[in-house]
């Protein structure tokens, strides 16, 4: 709302006069002598606490738990959040700019508490960053709609979650970025991964079972991330709700009055907090699919497996040509021609090294309608079985991906995405956490699967439609988006 950072506005501005050093009354919620009067926090409720707790979290200066608890360390964070932002004491006018500081963070990031009853956890999650949560091997994964935010949630023995925090560090790049924590019920490791971006999982003991999170992300996530696990506490924790009539909604209802002009309180912290909508689910599970000619469209036979329907996304019903299960691979035919269609790779197969696009429908409607490129190498040319008909690739993939074309750097299809790896299973194989370990079906069985059912021929990619071969060092061409399209199985 944009009353709301208006209103922070002026209150920073304000920081410039130093706090008044008069003493407020014992009671918060009576009226001080200034707006910018020390402040007591002996008189709030737990309640109002865990709100100046979670600001305080979020500001990063407070790593302990967010559960009302006004101790000594929440204290020495209100006091250096306001030695630093505002050079003095924490008064009112500083208390009133933290609490709506989170509430603007709230409202922008949407974030919501919420019980993970598998973990006996709550945690707060930015709903508006997130997509819906994916289950995987024993937790769940949430990737963010845009950029590269990834948070897992996994319950553990007490052995596999000191295995996985030593598999963390390990993962760690950088010693001066390595952080870490072990005690008898909470252990936490931090550092920077070989893709650059930074990493923070927790673990919180509950009975014989330890709860972790796991958070990855750019160095501009790092607020999100610290908040996000700052956030977690044992047990179903309420939502960070402004309890109306007590003395902090007392103390920030007179200190906008007084410095801003504002309206009603209401204003700014509605007595219900505003509850996302989730994004408009579609009917059928989704993945990704490719032309290779007019009538022809390639994708991984699990996107169409055992689908009563399969349509793309104007309710087009698309006809199974053939498929095959240990390939991985299904011929779909449509009845009105592609506007546009790829063209297989000149190369015999993938060469280790060799760069490669993936493009595909990541989360459709979730993380928006539109493709999605990603770029990266062959990794192994092999996958985790040392099959050689698959290798592995390091181009990010996500759920919605799969049957999507990989692309080589003249616009050539070399493979056809059909898996990722688990990070736990490596994780428990191992003792070390895998990073965008993806697999693909080379694109000579796609040529070997086509020829053996008839479906295709060489030819078919020099007519007219083929978008043919392309610099993709310039930028894939525009008809890339009507070769590579979301497919649909209901």
């Amino acid at each position: 709302m944009a009353g709301l950072a208006r209103v922070l506005a002026v209150l920073l501005v304000f920081s410039a006069v130093p706090a008044a050093t008069v003493q407020a009354s014992p009671s918060v919620g009576s009226r001080t002598e200034t707006a910018a009067g020390r402040f007591e926090a002996g008189a709030l409720s737990p309640d109002e606490r865990r709100v100046l707790q979670a600001a305080l979290a979020f500001e990063g200066g407070f790593d302990g738990p967010i559960d009302g608890s006004w101790t000594p360390e929440s204290a020495a964070a209100l006091a250096r959040y306001a030695r630093r932002e505002f050079g003095g004491a924490a008064g009112d006018v500083q208390v009133a700019a933290l609490v709506i500081s989170l509430l603007a963070e709230v409202e922008t990031h949407g974030w919501r508490v919420r019980y993970l009853p598998d973990l006996d956890l709550s945690v707060a999650l930015p709903e508006a960053v997130f997509g819906a949560p994916e289950d995987e091997d024993g937790g769940q994964r949430w990737w963010a709609e845009e950029g590269a935010l990834t948070l897992l949630a996994h319950d553990f023995d007490a052995g596999f979650a000191a295995a996985w925090h030593r598999a963390a560090r390990g993962a760690n790049t950088e010693a001066a970025a390595l952080e870490a924590e072990d005690g008898p019920d909470r252990r936490w490791s931090a550092g920077q991964l070989e893709d650059g971006r930074r990493f923070e999982t927790l673990s919180l003991a509950h009975g014989d079972r330890w709860a972790t999170l796991y958070v990855a992300g750019t160095e501009a996530d790092a607020p999100l991330m610290h908040f996000l696990l700052a956030s977690a506490v044992g047990g179903a924790a309420p939502e960070w709700q402004m309890p109306v009539g007590g003395p902090l909604e007392a103390l920030v209802r007179r200190t906008l009055a007084e410095f801003s002009g504002a309206g009603p309180l209401e204003d700014f912290f509605p007595p219900e907090p505003a509850r996302l909508s989730p994004p408009e689910a579609t009917a059928a599970a989704s993945g990704t699919g490719f032309y290779v000619g007019a009538h022809v469209l390639l994708t991984a036979d699990h996107v169409v497996a055992n689908c009563r329907r399969v349509e793309l996304p104007n309710g087009t019903e698309l006809s199974l040509l053939a498929a095959d299960s240990d390939l991985d691979v299904a011929a779909l035919g449509t009845p009105e021609a592609a506007p546009a269609w790829l063209a297989l790779s000149g190369d015999a197969r993938a060469r280790l090294g060799q760069k490669v696009h993936a493009a595909g429908y990541p989360y459709y409607n979730i993380a928006g309608t539109s493709l999605h490129l990603t770029g990266g190498n062959v990794s192994s040319l092999a996958d985790v079985n040392d099959d050689r008909r698959f290798f592995s690739f390091s181009a990010p993939v996500q759920p919605g991906s799969s049957g999507g074309p990989l692309i080589d750097a003249d616009g050539g299809v070399m493979g056809l995405v059909v898996s990722r790896l688990s990070e736990r299973y490596i994780a428990e194989a191992t003792g070390t956490i895998p990073q965008n370990i993806n697999y693909g079906l080379d694109h000579a069985e796609l040529v070997s699967f086509l020829e053996r059912n008839a479906i295709v021929t060489g030819e078919m990619e020099l007519s007219p439609g083929g978008i043919g071969r392309f610099d993709m060092e310039r930028g894939a061409p525009d008809a890339l988006e009507g070769a590579v399209v979301p497919v649909f199985c209901d």
